[in-house]
């Protein structure tokens, strides 16, 4: 005798999504793709325009074969802002990991003439900031022999930027034996007293810069 077999009709599954479905599923992401490379671009762009031609150059310390020291050894660290032309060279310093409360003189060397432009002291963290306006390249701490005739700065520079520490006295100045250095034995002494001058931080990129 025969049994009664019954079927069941299985439906089909439906697709997860129609063609269209997939369609309007890709338009978002696409969106979303096409308007971040117009606002990346288009901030990019901006920033570009607000910053005009500020540059930056980092600072480094280095051992006696000028290979960098870095931080997790104990070596000190530094960036400098810069406007690469203009009536003046603005610009900002910002280092750390130094000595704290310790004096430290600011160098230029601006076309291989090197000017000690000024001596700052380091925070109780060790930290160092210096936002300077330089219409003039000169000398402007104590430097006896060493003075440079001040030089305009007008026209294409090369500007390497240093700090070493400051050996000069705590105070007074610093005669020069030369007549030439006469006006670099009036400029204040604000040193550390100890005759150290060693460098601290050394560029890493020349800074170009052109005075109008």
């Amino acid at each position: 005798m025969s049994e009664d077999t019954t079927i069941t009709a299985v439906p089909r599954r439906r697709p997860t999504a129609t063609l269209r479905e997939r369609a309007r599923a890709l338009v978002a992401p696409i969106v979303a793709v096409v308007l971040f490379i117009f606002l990346y671009w288009g901030n990019h762009q901006d920033v570009r325009a607000a910053t005009g031609a500020v540059q930056r150059v980092t600072l480094s310390q280095k051992d006696a074969q000028f290979n960098i020291i870095p931080p997790v050894q104990g070596g000190a660290v530094g960036s400098v802002w810069y406007r690469a032309r203009g009536p003046a060279l603005g610009f900002q310093l910002l280092a750390s990991g130094l000595r704290p409360d310790r004096r430290y003189l600011l160098e230029l060397s601006v076309d291989g003439t090197v000017y000690t432009v000024a001596s700052h002291s380091a925070s109780a963290n060790g930290e160092l900031s210096i936002d300077s306006t330089i219409t003039v390249f000169g000398e402007g701490a104590c430097v006896g022999d060493n003075y440079d005739r001040p030089r305009s700065v007008r026209g294409e520079h090369e500007v390497k930027f240093w700090l070493k520490n400051d050996g000069n006295p705590v105070s007074g100045t610093m005669p020069g034996r030369r007549s030439s250095s006469a006006a670099g034995s009036s400029l204040p002494c604000r040193g550390n007293g100890d005759g150290d001058y060693s460098y601290v931080l050394l560029e890493n990129a020349v800074a170009h810069f052109t005075g109008d």
